[in-house]
């Protein structure tokens, strides 16, 4: 896993989504901005040296996936951008890449829901609007969507699990298939199957979303209790 240097919850959170006989390995790459495109610019210019880091000769650990945690930076370009990120990724690693967005995507057609709700932790409201494009692009509706205005990455790392609970809850409505947070940096796996229980709906989140596609995409095919309708199918 690539995580952003201010990412405070990726890592506890993807430890516990793994079963048994599978590890999972981290390094950051330097991320200096909240959500603007040329801090994401920046940080992404690093990728495959990040990559190389994980995978790809005899002095890594020598992973069989990579993913990058992170939201924003893997969705503002759309599609197109997004699987340039995971062949520079994979070019450099010699292994499979995933991006989050692209994970979220998977989650969603396999949950074989087509509207949706998406929500957003950060102030920006681009962010959010980008992300609602990239899901527009790969044929999904976006019936509703709504951002908080929390304007720092260590505030939303220290955030409750309600908030997102609150948060996700606040967006359903007639027609919602499934709710969606594209975000590695605020805690949700604890409140994935409450909200999906309350509702009646589906939950897609980008750090439940991203384990899930790395476990399927390396042929690990365990059914996990806990974290969400995905995690059984």
């Amino acid at each position: 896993m690539i995580v952003a240097s201010t990412n405070g919850v990726m890592e506890m959170e993807a430890f516990r989504m793994l079963p048994e006989g599978v590890s999972a390995h981290f390094t950051r790459i330097p991320y200096a901005g909240t959500g603007t495109e040329d801090a994401e610019n920046r940080m992404l210019a690093t990728l495959e040296a990040t990559s190389r880091l994980l995978a790809g000769s005899s002095e890594t650990i020598g992973v069989d996936v990579i993913g990058l945690a992170h939201g924003s930076g893997t969705s503002f370009g759309g599609t197109a951008f997004a699987r340039t990120l995971e062949a520079k990724m994979s070019t450099a690693s010699g292994v499979p890449a995933l991006t989050m967005s692209t994970a979220v995507v998977r989650g969603l057609q396999k949950l074989g829901v087509k509207r949706v709700a998406a929500v957003s932790p950060f102030y920006q409201t681009r962010m959010l609007e980008k992300f609602k494009a990239f899901l527009e692009e790969q044929g999904f509706e976006v019936k509703a969507y709504r951002n908080l205005d929390l304007n720092q990455h260590h505030l939303v790392s220290r955030q409750p699990p309600s908030i997102a609970y609150e948060l996700l809850k606040s967006v359903d409505g007639e027609g919602v298939e499934a709710l969606v947070l594209n975000n590695p940096n605020i805690r949700t796996i604890d409140v994935i199957e409450t909200v999906e229980q309350d509702l009646g709906k589906a939950v897609v989140t980008g750090s439940q979303a991203l384990i899930w596609a790395c476990l399927r995409t390396i042929g690990v095919q365990a059914s996990l209790s806990g974290f969400g309708r995905l995690f059984r199918m």
